[in-house]
């Protein structure tokens, strides 16, 4: 065979190798880029998979407290105290892949920011400044060094008229100034948070309150349970009776029971009241039952967790609603 044959055959069996070689590298490419994409959705399935395991989880948290909660309304049905079932903080319960953690908590030992107005048909919510809940957050205002004029401006994020209440007051004038400008809501507010948006709340207000305030979904509700104010809020109690000082409501709450008042009559015959002028419509406030439960529970399935939070109300001596959910971080 001549040489030039033989040397063109031999470069055609070159290229073709370069040619095989460049093949089995782009197979080999694609497959590590096949197996890396199907390693990425196979976690992604894994991890979706375990997400919906906690939602289903955290979901089943609502009707074991709705257990709880209707048991101990049924054994008690007009008294709640931090020694009942319910009220068992830290629960834990380890199920399959992860566990179940979280606790119910009294949603009436704070004070109810939406009772500060009250709901009149075809009107919308209107504010009263001689209620026994505007005096009574004026007070708590100052209690905690706050400028009593918050009261004013609060009430006019809540009231639907577009008034100012007093010259501390604000309405959509006073927002319409900002950067960027917005209107007052003329509604009731659904959670703490939204009193950033308030004239005066400013992040560190905010901070102060939160302890001590909540936004249950009721104009001109309120109501609280002198069987679960936390011992370190007094200001709670003191709030009310104008003529309470702080030291005695401390007092008051110290030495209570940790399964609290039998009733609510025996809370009003200690010695602290006999020199003490309460109103009439205090006594209508201070109680020793609740109306609404806070669900808090947290479920955690391999990496995955879902946060829930749950407000309930008993709506009689045998129910219990769920009012409203939020999936996300608990507090």
């Amino acid at each position: 065979m001549p040489a030039r044959y033989r040397q063109s055959s031999h470069k055609q069996q070159g290229v073709a190798l370069v040619v095989v070689l460049l093949v089995v590298a782009l197979v080999a490419i694609i497959a590590t880029d096949l197996m890396s994409r199907l390693q990425r959705e196979t976690r992604r399935s894994a991890n979706m998979f375990d997400q919906q395991q906690a939602q289903f989880y955290a979901l089943g948290s609502e009707k074991f407290a709705i257990t709880v909660l209707q048991q101990s309304i049924k054994d008690s049905p007009y008294r709640d105290d931090l020694a009942q079932p319910w009220a068992t903080e830290g629960l834990y319960f380890p199920v399959e892949g992860g566990d179940l953690t979280g606790g119910i908590i009294d949603a009436n030992r704070c004070f109810n920011l939406n009772s500060l107005v009250s709901a009149h048909g075809g009107i919308g919510y209107v504010a009263n400044k001689k209620s026994m809940a505007y005096r009574s957050y004026q007070r708590l205002l100052q209690l905690l060094d706050l400028p009593i004029d918050l009261a004013d401006t609060l009430v006019d994020w809540l009231d639907s008229d577009e008034q100012a209440t007093s010259a501390d007051g604000a309405e959509d004038l006073e927002y319409a100034l900002l950067a960027p400008p917005y209107r007052s809501a003329n509604r009731l507010i659904a959670d703490v948070s939204e009193l950033r948006l308030v004239q005066g709340y400013s992040g560190q207000v905010v901070n102060v309150l939160r302890p001590y305030v909540c936004a249950l979904p009721e104009a001109g509700y309120l109501k609280i349970n002198i069987n679960t104010i936390d011992s370190d809020k007094p200001e709670l109690l003191a709030m009310f009776i104008k003529d309470l000082p702080l030291e005695t409501a401390a007092a008051i709450l110290a030495e209570r029971a940790h399964s609290g008042y039998d009733d609510i009559a025996s809370f009003w015959r200690l010695d602290a009241w006999n020199k003490v002028a309460i109103e009439a419509s205090v006594k209508s406030v201070l109680q020793g039952d609740s109306d609404y439960y806070v669900l808090r529970s947290r479920a955690r399935i391999g990496r995955a967790q879902k946060g829930l939070t749950t407000l309930f109300k008993q709506v009689n001596e045998e129910k219990v609603q769920i009012i409203w959910r939020r999936f996300g971080a608990i507090e």
